[in-house]
């Protein structure tokens, strides 16, 4: 059933959840986030108290303990703690609210269609070529997953296309005083890169969420 317009404003429960939309952790909390790329494992924690150049570490790789070489390279490699853990996919302001479309609903959740707004979407962004569908809670009113696909065939740069990607995010609801935050993200890439055929699957498991004010007394 394609989805229907919606007569303005949206609903109560739609802004709200959109407001409190972060489709990456939120400024000041400290996690850890299990990455399975195919069959590799690496169990990582973030902790916004520390310094800098201290803030991630690695605590398992490949089903076990790093030795000192592999934390020495962990350490050199890993991005500064500003990108946080997984590059958001896109921001909440990237939505064109006029292009939400409601496509189906009980009582509890709502399906939304959506597009992205024509700054972010400009002929080279990567967001003019998915697609983004929204599981919206209503009782307690949080983007509780969202799907981005690809609408067709894409290439991005000389020498890579891509002809599959799925993203599909899924949020604990907000409680306790915390927002709706991440809790897993599982990833489908299929392509050629160099013009070699490539296939990835990615999931992202977060855990054990602390505020940074918490870890300072551990």
């Amino acid at each position: 059933m394609p989805g229907f317009a919606v007569a303005s404003p949206l609903p109560d429960y739609l802004r709200t959840a959109l407001a409190g939309l972060h489709t990456d952790v939120p400024a000041g909390w400290a996690y850890s986030i299990t990455t399975t790329r195919n069959d590799q494992r690496m169990v990582e924690r973030y902790d916004p108290a520390k310094p800098p150049s201290a803030q991630w570490t690695l605590s398992e790789w490949l089903g076990r303990a790093p030795d000192a070489d592999e934390a020495a390279k962990y350490a050199r490699s890993r991005p500064q703690a500003s990108a946080g853990g997984a590059q958001a996919n896109f921001n909440r302001t990237d939505i064109e609210p006029a292009s939400l479309r409601l496509v189906r609903e009980d009582d509890r959740v709502a399906e939304w269609s959506a597009g992205f707004r024509e700054t972010s979407t400009g002929p080279d962004k990567m967001l003019g070529h998915l697609k983004l569908s929204l599981t919206v809670a209503k009782q307690t009113p949080h983007v509780a997953a969202y799907t981005l696909e690809l609408k067709e065939p894409y290439w991005p740069v000389l020498g890579v296309k891509m002809l599959t990607l799925r993203v599909e995010v899924h949020f604990l609801p907000p409680a306790d005083g915390h927002p709706a935050l991440p809790e897993r993200q599982i990833s489908h890439f299929a392509g050629r890169i160099l013009f070699i055929p490539t296939e990835e699957k990615l999931e992202l498991h977060y855990t054990d969420y602390r505020p940074a004010s918490a870890e300072l007394s551990r």
